[in-house]
C-alpha cells in the first residue's frame, strides 16, 4: 500500500507562520490538522473513486487444510508520519487482508469527518489571516507617519523651520479677526485660509514626499480671496483631488474622495498642545484639571492657537508668523509627538467635523490638528458620534479634538526626532498630555 501525503500543505503553513509571532500556534495547529488529514484521505481513499490497492501478504493453512491470507507490514512504515506507536497496527492479528477490492466514492462518515476538519481549517485561518492583514496594515500607516516626519525634518533644513499650521482668512485683508474676546465664541475669522500661504502643513509638506507636482497645482500668483471666493479659484480643488496615499491610514480606509467633487481626507494630525475647553465641542465634557481647563475657548482663540506659552504644540496657528524648529521642544524631541493618528468613527467618513475639508486647505481646523486629550479608538463606546447634548439622538456633526485610530490597542504617532511609536490606548492621560506639549517643562513616558 502506498501512502501520499501532500507535505506541501503543512510547509505553506509553517512557512506562513513565520510572517508573525501572533499567528503562529493558530498557523502551527493548523498544520497538524491538515497533516492528519492528509493521511487520513490516503489510508482511506476519500480522495478517488475507484481504489484497487494490491497489498503484499502471506498464506497459510490451518489444521483444517483452509487456506488464510493475512496482510504483511506495508512498504511504506507508516511510523514515518504517525509514531512508533502505530506499529503495533500492522499485524496479522489486526488485518483481514483481501488481494484487491473496489470501491465506488466514500462512505456519509468519510465525507462529514473531511468536511469538519475543513471547517475547523477555516475557522482557524479566517482569524490569522485578519491577525496578518492588520499587521501589515499598521505597519503601513507606521511608514506614512515615518515619511511624514522625515520630510518635515527635510523642509526644516531647507527653510530653517518645520511646517507651519494653517490659518484662516489672510493676515493681508481687512477685517480679518484674530484675537477673539475673552468669554466670546466663534467670533474668530473660519473656516479655510484665502491663499495657499494659509494651506496645511500637509500641502507644505509636498515636495518633500515626492509630491511637488502636486503642490505646483496651486497658484501662488493670485491675491487672496476669503468671501465669495470662486470655485477653485487658486486650485484648492485641484490639489485636494489628489489622493495621496500615505496621508491615508490602510486599517482604515484606502484613499477616497468625497462629495461631488471627491475631495480628499487626511487620517493623520498634527499636535497642537493643550487645549481648553472641551473634548467635544458644545458638549461641555470639559476634564477635570490638569487634563482640563476652563473657560472654554475656540480652536480658533490665542489659547488654543498652539502657541500659547507652557502649552504649545509642535505645529501652530501660523496667521501671526510664528514658526518653530525641532529644537522648540524645550521637553526633549524624542519626548513630543509631532504627527498622529486622528479619531474618526467608522461611519462618519468624509462628513464628521473633523473630516468634512479638505486636506490641504480646511483652515485651523480638527481636520488637520488635534491636541493632548487621551486617544480614542473609533470604536470607542465613549465618543460622541452625532448630535447635541440637547439632541443626542440628532444627526449633527461633532468635532472631536482627540487624537485616535482604527487599530486594535492603539495609535501610531512620529515624534519630534523622527522615531514612531505605537502608543496604547489604556496610556496614562497626563504622560500622553506632556507628550503633546512640547514646553510644559515636565518629564514624559509613553510607555505608562
Amino acid at each position: 500500500m502506498k501512502v501520499i501525503v501532500p507535505a506541501a500543505a503543512p510547509a505553506i503553513f509553517l512557512g506562513m507562520a513565520r510572517v508573525t509571532g501572533e499567528t503562529a500556534p493558530l498557523l502551527f495547529t493548523a498544520a497538524r490538522l491538515v497533516l492528519c488529514a492528509s493521511i487520513a484521505v490516503a489510508f482511506t481513499g476519500v480522495a478517488t473513486k475507484n481504489v484497487n490497492v494490491q497489498l503484499p501478504c502471506e498464506t497459510f493453512r490451518d489444521s483444517s487444510h483452509k487456506q488464510h491470507q493475512f496482510l504483511t507490514k506495508p512498504s511504506v512504515d507508516p511510523s514515518h508520519y504517525l509514531g512508533n506507536k502505530m506499529e503495533s497496527f500492522f499485524t496479522k492479528e489486526n488485518f483481514q487482508v483481501m488481494r484487491s477490492f473496489k470501491r465506488k466514492g466514500f462512505t456519509l462518515i468519510e465525507l462529514l469527518v473531511v468536511i469538519a476538519i475543513i471547517a475547523v481549517l477555516v475557522g482557524l485561518l479566517v482569524p490569522a489571516v485578519q491577525k496578518v492583514r492588520e499587521a501589515a496594515n499598521r505597519m503601513q500607516c507606521s511608514n506614512n507617519l515615518k515619511q511624514m516626519g522625515l520630510a518635515a525634518h527635510n523642509f526644516e533644513s531647507a527653510n530653517g523651520f518645520i511646517p507651519q499650521g494653517p490659518y484662516d482668512g489672510d493676515p493681508s485683508l481687512p477685517g480679518m479677526q484674530y484675537n477673539e474676546a475673552p468669554g466670546a465664541y466663534e467670533g474668530s475669522t473660519c473656516c479655510n485660509a484665502a491663499h495657499p500661504n494659509g494651506w496645511s502643513h500637509w500641502f507644505k509638506l509636498l515636495p518633500y514626499i515626492e509630491q511637488e507636482n502636486v503642490w505646483k497645482l496651486a497658484n501662488f500668483s493670485l491675491p487672496p480671496i476669503h468671501s465669495s471666493r470662486p470655485a477653485n479659484y487658486n486650485g484648492e480643488d485641484s490639489v485636494a483631488r489628489c489622493l495621496i496615499k500615505i496621508f491615508y491610514c490602510p486599517t482604515r480606509r484606502s484613499p477616497t474622495g468625497y462629495g461631488s467633487a471627491l475631495l480628499g481626507r487626511c487620517d493623520y494630525g498634527a499636535s497642537a498642545g493643550f487645549y481648553q475647553g472641551e473634548m467635544h465641542e458644545n458638549w461641555g465634557d470639559i476634564p477635570a484639571a490638569p487634563i482640563g481647563m476652563t473657560p472654554r475657548r475656540n480652536e480658533r482663540t490665542t489659547e488654543n492657537f498652539g502657541n500659547f506659552g507652557g502649552r504649545q504644540g509642535y505645529t501652530g496657528w501660523s496667521g501671526q508668523g510664528a514658526k518653530k524648529t525641532v529644537m522648540s521642544a524645550t521637553d526633549g524631541s524624542s519626548n513630543s509627538i509631532l504627527y498622529a493618528e486622528k479619531c474618526l468613527p467608522p461611519t462618519r467618513h468624509g462628513s464628521d467635523g473633523g473630516d468634512n475639508e479638505r486636506w490641504n486647505n480646511a483652515g485651523w481646523d480638527e481636520c488637520v490638528v488635534r491636541f493632548h486629550f487621551p486617544p480614542k479608538s473609533d470604536t470607542d463606546p465613549s465618543i460622541k458620534i452625532t448630535g447635541s447634548p440637547g439632541n443626542p439622538a440628532g444627526g449633527s456633526n461633532v468635532w472631536r479634538r482627540y487624537f485616535g485610530s482604527s487599530h486594535t490597542g492603539g495609535l501610531n504617532a512620529v515624534l519630534g526626532d523622527g522615531s514612531v511609536r505605537f502608543i496604547s490606548f489604556n496610556v496614562n492621560p497626563l504622560s500622553f498630555m506632556r507628550a503633546c506639549v512640547i514646553d510644559d517643562g515636565q518629564p514624559s513616558s509613553l510607555d505608562n
